[in-house]
């Protein structure tokens, strides 16, 4: 009976393996061992509680048969397994029975029958970005099987980087769900742990000469990238981090005026090798003395020094005496726009490929123009000397204008 023994899982895939959070999908390029990561931790609770229900989905039933129903018979059962030649085939499949009584039942979100009234310990869900945010939301409530502790029933699933702004990021974002990275790397048939297989070698080796633009960042760099068009192309999940601001440490402000439009303000940490935005405010139709009392009450609440300064347009008058009289001195430099985007493309992602900005996912609004919303016009050159459009920028300029007088080296 042919199968994988002890497969070695590495970094999250191994990860996944004893993790108890509710939510977690693998996000990667093609081939990191993401569905089987996900499948082995299914079969083996299966094999160590008795009368466990898991269910394995995807959004089309049939897509299931050739490729998570595969790696499941071909690389765990192994093609002698008798729960293969006691039962259907694969596309008749509706479940695989182990001898302990637990059950790992074959379900399409398009099919959904009994599926979705039933009770599940664990679920996997294959290729998690084909779904809609309502199809992951129905399967959670599905979670309350009786063999696993509470606290241990799981959603699980894999997918492929899609846009950032994907309801998969934007739940991540949130602090809903956990989404991993995987890379090629963490396959064992691709990488021993020291250099690349011979297979390894021909299979990226491949991938590098078929795939171009966006497909090429997606699929074999993993990254979760906009289409053309977005100014800060460069920005990615890696510049996306948890991190709290250090309160020995002082703080700086980013500010972009408005009132109809979006009022930004960024509030900022540098330290020796990064710069963190760890927090926003992002309002319209809030009078500027409004804003600046919201800056220093947020400081307060927070435990957070006083801003040392605020960086913002020199035609705000009314927000810079604002600062000021809350004891925030205020700063401004006139600059072209396209000399501003420069200077933050560097702390994006420079030549040497350090990432110098970090960006806490708490500030949607920062991040959501960042990967979606500022844009060049869509028949542009996207030449460095381009001016993007204007409007869905107030926080993007809001940093532009801080990076130019604070980070312009």
């Amino acid at each position: 009976m042919t199968r994988l023994i002890d497969p070695e899982f590495r970094g999250n895939v191994g990860d996944l393996q004893i993790a108890h959070h509710t939510e977690i999908i693998l996000t990667g390029p093609t081939r990191t061992g993401k569905t089987l990561g996900c499948l082995w931790k299914l079969y083996d609770l299966a094999k160590r509680y008795d009368n466990l229900r898991a269910l394995i989905i995807r959004k089309q039933r049939t897509d299931l048969s050739e490729t998570g129903l595969v790696t499941f018979e071909r690389d765990i059962l192994g093609s002698g397994n008798p729960l293969i030649i006691d039962g259907p085939r694969r596309q008749y499949r509706h479940a695989y029975v182990l001898p302990n009584g637990s059950t790992l039942v074959i379900g399409g979100l398009d099919k959904p029958g009994k599926i979705l009234s039933s009770e599940y310990d664990i679920i996997y869900v294959q290729q998690a970005e084909e779904l809609a945010p309502a199809d992951w939301e129905t399967l959670i409530t599905r979670l309350s099987g009786l063999s696993l502790p509470a606290d241990q029933q799981q959603i699980i699933g894999d997918c492929n980087p899609a846009s950032p702004q994907h309801w998969i990021m934007q739940r991540s974002l949130d602090g809903n769900l956990k989404l991993w990275e995987t890379y090629h790397t963490d396959n064992p048939l691709l990488h021993d742990g020291k250099d690349w297989t011979a297979f390894g070698k021909e299979y990226i080796g491949r991938l590098s000469a078929s795939l171009t633009g966006i497909e090429r960042e997606r699929l074999l760099d993993g990254k979760w990238v906009q289409a053309e068009g977005v100014v800060y192309k460069e920005f990615s999940t890696e510049n996306v981090v948890d991190t709290e601001p250090d309160p020995e440490l002082p703080i700086e402000i980013a500010a972009d005026d408005g009132y109809v439009d979006p009022r930004a303000i960024l509030f900022i940490q540098r330290t020796g090798t990064e710069i963190l935005v760890f927090d926003e405010l992002y309002h319209s139709h809030h009078l500027a003395e409004t804003c600046v009392n919201e800056v220093v009450e947020r400081c307060e609440q927070s435990k957070w020094p006083l801003p040392d300064i605020a960086v913002g347009g020199p035609e705000s008058k009314e927000l810079q005496q604002r600062f000021r009289k809350a004891n925030i001195p205020y700063r401004a430099r006139s600059h072209k726009v396209v000399e501003g985007i420069k200077v933050v493309r560097r702390l994006i992602l420079d030549g040497q490929e350090v990432r110098s900005l970090k960006v806490h996912r708490r500030c949607k609004n920062f991040i959501g123009e960042l990967t979606d919303g500022y844009k060049y016009p869509e028949q542009g050159s996207r030449r460095d000397d381009e001016k993007p459009l204007d409007g869905n920028d107030h926080a993007c300029d809001a940093f532009r204008m801080w990076a130019f007088v604070r980070a312009n080296r």
